[in-house]
């Protein structure tokens, strides 16, 4: 690991000052604002900070070409998110008209927090309904013009603007107490308008179990961060942390936690002092959180999961392109019942890459290699960090 240089920890300074609607410390000289400038864009925060580099004195900012380039794209993400926004309260509101409860999750609600909502960019709306309302739920969205695709766990309906993630169930996250998990989000809820959200426990053991799978699948980066520093400083009165922990250690995630917990309390200045964690120095950490984007570099988490199940015998093309059930259970779920399916799977996910996502063979061989290097180096940091165990 190369280690954080002054450009990193500024990236921070400015992603703590915009979250907070501050001024930012001024930068260093000689500060790389084209290096702070593409990561932003990978990050996806670049509108947000945007609104800290607005803040310092001329004489501090880049130049006024990018500067109004940044601006630019600051103008054109609150424009879109907006409108997505927008869209996403117009389907809330009509599916709250027929009487089916909507719980939202991550960034649809913790948007809320931040000085400008419209500044944290969203992929797509998580919600989570009750298993019995799926059907009805897919045919309002079929209804209003959205094309609806089986997702692993839920549907996932989207139309020119906007895409929807609808989970009957939490098991992406909380895979190994699935259905006891459910039942507990379920039942602990804030009613607000037409949409609920888990209570404050429940929603932060959430953000953080959720950027512990990606973290230690693809990577995660630093809006998951801000999400969470949001979150605590907003709700800390009201949050069971030793509940959270709990939580995060029965799926697997106590030393994410730890990460977590130490870095918004040494880079964001939230007080977690009542916490009780184990010290960490976050500084790789956040690094790796830097390093590849927002969700990672690849998202073939297929060749990223190869290396937990190493096994000598079988070569690394054959794993990659004739996984094990182990492997693949988790996306095709009838494999959990039935493993003796894994020819189809197998089938199935050939299938869905060559003709469902258009791609070539050419790129899915470019993808494979390209995931198959980033999984080396990305061994090297799970292992520095302690987290091959959370993998």
């Amino acid at each position: 690991m190369r280690g954080m240089n002054a450009d990193d920890k500024y990236i921070v300074e400015l992603a703590k000052a915009s979250i907070f609607d501050k001024i930012p410390a001024n930068p260093e000289e000689g500060i790389n604002w084209n290096y702070i400038f593409k990561k932003a864009n990978e990050q996806n925060i670049v509108g947000l900070l945007y609104c800290a580099v607005s803040k310092l004195d001329g004489k501090y900012q880049p130049g006024r070409e990018l500067m109004e380039k940044w601006n630019k794209l600051m103008l054109t993400t609150m424009g879109v998110m907006t409108q997505k926004y927008y869209e996403f309260q117009r389907m809330c509101r009509i599916i709250a008209d027929r009487g089916i409860r909507l719980i939202g999750l991550k960034g649809c609600i913790v948007r809320e927090l931040y000085p400008v909502p419209e500044l944290r960019t969203m992929g797509d709306f998580d919600v989570l309904i009750r298993r019995e309302d799926l059907g009805e739920v897919t045919e309002i969205f079929k209804g209003e013009g959205y094309r609806i695709e089986n997702g692993i766990y839920g549907v996932i309906c989207g139309n020119e603007n906007v895409l929807w993630e609808v989970f009957p169930t939490i098991e992406e996250e909380f895979r190994k107490k699935p259905e006891e998990m459910d039942e507990i989000y379920f039942h602990n809820c804030i009613e607000d308008g037409m949409i609920s959200y888990p209570k404050p426990t429940y929603f932060l053991a959430h953000l953080i179990v959720h950027m512990g799978k990606h973290y230690v699948e693809r990577g995660a980066g630093i809006r998951n961060l801000c999400d969470i520093a949001l979150f605590v400083d907003k709700y800390k009165g009201d949050i069971d942390f030793q509940k959270a922990k709990k939580i995060c250690i029965d799926e697997g995630f106590s030393n994410i936690f730890n990460y977590v917990v130490n870095t918004i309390d040494s880079w964001f200045d939230i007080d977690v002092s009542k916490i009780e964690t184990e010290k960490k120095e976050c500084g790789k950490f956040l690094e790796y959180s830097l390093e590849y984007g927002i969700f990672g570099i690849n998202n073939n988490s297929m060749v990223v999961k190869v290396a937990r199940y190493e096994d000598d015998s079988i070569g690394s093309i054959r794993k990659i392109f004739f996984p094990t059930v182990k492997l693949l259970d988790n996306r095709y779920t009838y494999l959990k019942k039935w493993p003796f399916l894994l020819p189809i799977a197998w089938v199935h996910r050939i299938f869905y890459a060559l003709f469902t996502h258009k791609y070539s063979a050419k790129q899915v061989i470019g993808e494979i290699k390209g995931a198959t290097e980033f999984f080396d180096r990305r061994i090297d940091w799970l292992s520095e960090l302690g987290l091959m165990e959370e993998h």
